[in-house]
């Protein structure tokens, strides 16, 4: 398998899944979709042409008409199991943006149809495959041993109108499940499986549901997590998100700017020298999306599962909703 070939279905966000593929070697963009032409700014068609690929206004149809070894999905939870079906019975590998799903019982529904039609998918987290995230997922496994009590922050200054599908109940159903899920992977990906929350949560801004909270997490290893999510940042502060592990041996602290995890520093317990690494990742026509996408390619041409799957999408959505209920009724969280 020379490159892989493949599609991406929504453009109101799968434009950035766009640029990425349109400069990865190991893809061939060959087709896109969206029911809505005006999300390319362009024109659909004129759009298409400027990368080189066909355009579609069914995501169906499209499957049908091209060859293709994967979908890149993005179009918001409430439209995806049509989609995600047509896709695992035409042996299509699917690339599915988050969140996941629109609540518990949606996201459930939705892992089983996968796990029925024994369904190839990636859920794109991809915050955990950023290079200095990375390395310190190294350093756990290595030197600085197990974590203990992790800090966290994502908070940043956009905040959608009220009309907008994230807070939709139905739909992305609200902040802490559309958005906040990024960090509540990365912070899974470096403690393991999360095993209770407890939270509170206020609505600042007047938007149609929470849009701040602070949350902590027991971990099965053992581990702690204190986490503060939400749109109430000023947009001029620019480094998000943050974090802070302790661990068996030492410490560690990653820095990002733009959602992009780019600055890693760590130090043993039992010495004075602190070790940096900056690993910016957009160099070179790479996205923040480039390096998930690599690893979803090599999985396919490998034919393995990717490390980030329906069940890592269920979690997540799992965490924002107990967000919510913790929040309500001031009670830990079973996870």
């Amino acid at each position: 398998m020379d490159k892989i070939r493949i599609g991406v279905i929504g453009l109101r966000f799968g434009q950035w899944h766009v640029r990425t593929l349109a400069n990865m070697p190991e893809a061939q963009l060959v087709a896109i979709a969206d029911r809505a032409p005006g999300n390319a700014a362009e024109g659909l068609d004129a759009y298409a042409a400027r990368y080189g690929c066909r355009a579609y206004t069914d995501g169906v149809e499209m499957m049908e008409r091209e060859q293709l070894d994967a979908i890149s999905l993005c179009v918001s939870p409430r439209w995806r199991e049509p989609l995600i079906e047509h896709a695992a019975r035409r042996g299509i590998a699917l690339f599915i943006e988050k969140p996941w799903a629109t609540d518990l019982a949606h996201a459930e529904h939705l892992a089983e149809l996968c796990r029925q039609l024994d369904a190839r998918v990636m859920v794109a987290f991809s915050f955990r495959f950023l290079p200095a995230i990375v390395r310190l997922r190294e350093l756990l496994d290595d030197e600085l041993g197990p974590a203990w009590l992790l800090n966290a922050e994502y908070l940043f200054g956009w905040l959608p109108p009220p009309n907008f599908w994230l807070w939709d109940p139905t739909d992305g159903n609200g902040f802490f499940n559309e958005n906040s899920c990024h960090l509540f992977d990365a912070v899974n990906y470096l403690l393991g499986r999360p095993v209770s929350l407890t939270a509170e949560a206020a609505n600042f801004t007047g938007s149609p549901s929470e849009d701040a909270a602070a949350l902590t997490l027991r971990y099965a290893g053992g581990g702690l997590a204190a986490l503060t999510v939400g749109a109430t940042g000023a947009k001029a502060f620019r480094e998000f998100p943050r974090l802070d592990v302790t661990t068996q041996h030492g410490q560690a602290k990653l820095l990002g700017r733009d959602h992009i995890w780019e600055r890693l520093s760590w130090t043993l317990r039992s010495g004075d020298d602190v070790r940096s690494l900056l690993l910016p990742a957009e160099l070179d026509g790479r996205t923040r999306y480039t390096y998930a996408f690599r690893h979803f390619f090599e999985c396919i041409r490998e034919g393995r599962r990717p490390s980030v799957g329906v069940e890592d999408g269920v979690r997540a959505v799992a965490m924002a909703m107990a967000v919510y209920e913790s929040a309500r009724t001031g009670r830990k969280v079973a996870l």
